[in-house]
């Protein structure tokens, strides 16, 4: 069971990161592409502390599970259509999970798959990576967001924060006050799933 847990997650982190590259790509850079980032190869993504944290709190038999990949490089100066593409690139990923938190309603809902531990767990780790990499904490996916609607100046602000982000999360983290700030989108995403599959 734990084996297919961390498959699971693995495969929800990559097709995060992928959807950032493919976005961009979309909108007009092809840095991940060079990099080889465009690729469904677990190793071109995984960051070695974000894929081991989580295995760490499944083993532990923690019930809240977080984790990471690299970031996809991104050159801003070759997105078209400026903050329209940032903006894109930015959500994709959070979108990509949720996204896959509603499919895997989906499949309960219609029959095709039955609701289990494992089929469960696909739509838990999805919706807690993405309402995860929503919070506005440099560099999640939430700051980035943020950032495409603010000015060069405080955009760069937010940029500059992005080596202290760990700790920001590790000390949230540790007070117990995480867990509390995702709820509220949490318990949102929980009702969508619950009305889907009981619709």
């Amino acid at each position: 069971m734990l084996v297919f847990k961390i498959i699971i997650l693995l495969f929800s982190l990559v097709l995060h990161e992928l959807a950032h590259g493919y976005m961009a790509y979309f909108c007009g850079d092809k840095t991940a592409k060079y990099y080889g980032r465009l690729s469904f190869n677990p190793l071109k993504h995984l960051d070695p502390i974000g894929a081991l944290v989580p295995i760490v709190m499944l083993l532990s038999g923690s019930s809240f599970v977080v984790g990471w990949a690299k970031p996809v490089p991104v050159n801003y100066f070759a997105l078209k259509n400026g903050r329209v593409g940032e903006f894109l690139v930015s959500i994709a990923g959070v979108a990509t999970n949720y996204l896959l938190m509603i499919l895997g309603a989906l499949l309960i809902r219609f029959g095709i798959i039955q609701l289990g531990p494992l089929s469960a767990y696909f739509i838990i780790i999805n919706m807690a990576l993405g309402t995860f990499n929503l919070l506005p904490i440099p560099p999640l996916d939430g700051s980035r967001i943020i950032a495409s609607f603010l000015n060069d100046e405080n955009r760069i602000k937010i940029f500059t924060l992005d080596t202290y982000g760990i700790l920001i999360i590790v000390a949230l983290s540790y007070f117990g006050l995480l867990s509390k700030i995702m709820s509220p989108i949490y318990n949102l995403m929980i009702g969508i799933v619950d009305t889907i599959i009981r619709s």
